[in-house]
């Protein structure tokens, strides 16, 4: 047993699980964790501006690499800022660790008032992270860190939030670190062979993939198992990249319902792999998600809880994804797919359209995409051209398209495209955002000028809150309150100490991000441009 001051056991808990990068704020409670990084070596700290940018990078250092995110946070207002990007980070099934300081432990949940004090701060938590805990000991530090890092690895990924009472940063206690080997719980033999049966019969199967296949590193084996099935695939956002969207058995992206729906209402066996049917895919501006009784749904995910919460299958299996393709795909084994799916007809469904993707739009999206290597990553925000690009921007890899589809948040794409450099310092990191988002989080534009981060930031101008002036107006056939009084974006990002330039048009793009891609720091890039978003309201 070692014996060492809480917040050194904070350091020595993350440096025992890997973490080679920290976002945060220091604040009065929770500087014997910063004092503890200022001396321990292993692990860089990434100064933010607000504790929402902080977690938001995390997310997109989480999202881009695989790997958790951890925010350190102080007491009070520092924790509950962090709020909105946890809430993000839990519909997208994101890890990360949040470890916030508490006010004093004689003082949690008495409500009298000390600083910062949230009482039982914890609680704010909860709603929104897979495990959510405030220590009664400073000797418990390490190991219940350990217990974070080892549910992550075990389950159903999403933010972790643990409160440390700042008494207990400060207290010498004995402990010991621990790692966990812990690992995802495999496929039930007998279910994965009754799927294969329903799948080796199937006519017409289908597979939707989700964003669990990405979190198991499972794209092999889903690219396998489609080609052994002759099916086509249809991943949800949260699944983009999972198969290359330039390979022949990709079909589209779920809530694209002029691509999505005939397929899906065509196919005699679905077989949805790491994936919840969310609400806002399934149920919202686009698609109507349904399946009729002749269908059989097959359902594999980690989680038990989202199987059967949205469609009920004939067939559940709990289980890893990796684990659970891998072992169809042995299950199935060498033979000729028996697939009757009429080509040209998914070729006439894959590239439907609304007559509202304008050449415009598409010249906007195509542009961006030759611009950028198959590795580059794109960081979305919310805006018109980013609700297009949900399902129309061509994915090759996985965690190289960043959205915030579960929250549909803005302010994500400035933080989170800082994150996911810090995460891929060699590739290229894009953040693509309309002029509100791009001001929601523009104090960010700091940091990545701080670290010297060479990221484009292709601020959309139109002046207005465009989607909502478009939903006003489609709905009450009036609008209002959606005009904005916005800086000179180029001045702006010189003020910064960042490159700024007000391109003339789209086709200005390739050459300016070649230039941005081999700066010293951050380029902003402003457009003016209107762009509506792709909903169907009738």
């Amino acid at each position: 047993m070692t014996k060492l001051a809480g917040g050194d056991w904070v350091v020595e808990a993350l440096r025992a699980e890997g973490v080679s990068h920290v976002f945060g704020i220091p604040g009065v409670h929770n500087i014997a964790i910063y004092d503890a990084l200022l001396r321990r070596p292993g692990i860089t700290h990434i100064l933010a501006r607000h504790e929402q940018g902080a977690a938001f990078m995390a997310d997109g250092y989480a999202r881009s690499s695989g790997r958790p995110g951890v925010v350190v946070v102080t007491t009070g207002p520092g924790a509950t800022n962090a709020l909105t990007p946890l809430v993000e980070s839990y519909a997208g099934s994101i890890p990360v660790v949040i470890i916030m300081s508490d006010v004093a432990s004689h003082l949690v949940g008495r409500d009298l008032g000390a600083l910062h004090e949230v009482p039982n701060q914890i609680d704010c938590f909860r709603p929104v992270c897979r495990m959510a805990e405030t220590l009664t000991s400073a000797a418990d530090i390490p190991a219940t860190i350990a217990g974070a890092f080892d549910l992550l690895r075990t389950g159903r990924p999403g933010p972790i939030a643990i409160s440390i009472p700042n008494d207990f940063l400060g207290t010498s206690v004995e402990a010991e670190t621990r790692r966990g080997d812990g690992r995802r719980p495999p496929c039930h033999v007998a279910e994965i062979a009754d799927a294969a049966r329903r799948l080796e019969r199937a006519r017409r199967p289908l597979i939707i993939a989700g964003g669990g296949v990405i979190a198991s590193g499972a794209e092999r084996e889903l690219l396998a198992l489609a080609r052994r099935l002759d099916a086509p695939v249809l991943t949800t956002v949260m699944g983009r990249g999972s198969v290359p969207e330039d390979d022949p058995v990709w079909h589209a992206v779920l809530p694209n319902k002029r691509a999505a729906e005939g397929v899906i209402s065509e196919a005699d066996v679905v077989f949805a792999v790491g994936c919840r049917f969310a609400a806002r895919s399934t149920q919202g501006l686009l698609l109507n998600l349904s399946f009729t009784p002749d269908q059989t749904l097959i359902h594999l995910d980690l989680d038990a809880t989202v199987i059967g919460r949205m469609f009920k299958p004939q067939l559940g299996i709990v289980g890893d994804a990796r684990d659970g393709l891998a072992r169809l795909v042995e299950t199935l084994g060498v033979g000729r797919a028996t697939s009757a799916w009429d080509r040209a007809r998914l070729a006439e469904l894959k590239t439907a359209a609304s007559p509202r993707y304008t050449r415009e739009v598409a010249g906007l999206i195509s542009t961006l995409r030759r611009a950028l290597p198959r590795e580059a990553i794109v960081v979305n925000d919310q805006t018109g051209i980013n609700y297009w690009m949900e399902w129309r921007y061509p994915v090759l890899a996985p965690r190289t398209f960043l959205y915030p589809v579960g929250s549909a948040t803005l302010g994500y794409a400035v933080p989170a495209a800082i994150g996911a450099k810090i995460a891929n310092p060699d590739r290229p990191v894009v953040a693509v955002v309309g002029d509100g988002g791009f001001m929601f989080s523009v104090n960010e534009l700091a940091t990545a000028v701080k670290y010297r981060l060479p990221i484009p930031f292709i601020v959309m101008n139109d002046d207005r809150y465009g989607a909502i002036k478009w939903l006003h107006e489609e709905i009450f056939q009036r609008w209002g309150e959606a005009d904005l009084a916005n800086p000179d974006f180029p001045v702006l990002a010189r003020a910064f100490g960042a490159r700024g330039e007000r391109l003339a048009s789209v086709d200005a793009l390739p050459a300016a991000l070649d230039a941005a891609f081999k700066a010293g720091g951050p380029t902003l890039f402003e457009l003016n441009v209107t762009v509506e978003p792709p909903w169907e309201l009738k």
